[in-house]
């Protein structure tokens, strides 16, 4: 018998590893995109770039960076 899709059944274990897989996901490439971006601009890259929010806007350029990242981020994605 070939395998079903249990839809019937409560999974929590699955629910929470695909959680954890997705944010797993998400901020490793978000990471490498600000690496990458980083790179090319020959700045340090930090991980006040993905959680501070006083860096994450276009007022500055390291700013513009970060946004630039996670936007590049979304799109590829998507």
């Amino acid at each position: 018998m070939a395998g079903q899709f249990r839809s019937y059944v409560w999974d929590p274990l699955l629910i929470l590893s695909q959680i954890v897989l997705m944010q797993t996901v998400y901020y490793g490439s978000l990471g490498l995109w600000l690496a990458l971006v980083d790179g090319l601009v020959r700045s340090s890259p930090s991980l006040d770039q993905m959680f501070e929010a006083e860096i994450l806007g276009f007022s500055t350029p390291p700013g513009r960076l970060s946004m630039m990242s996670f936007i590049l981020n979304a799109l590829t994605w998507s």
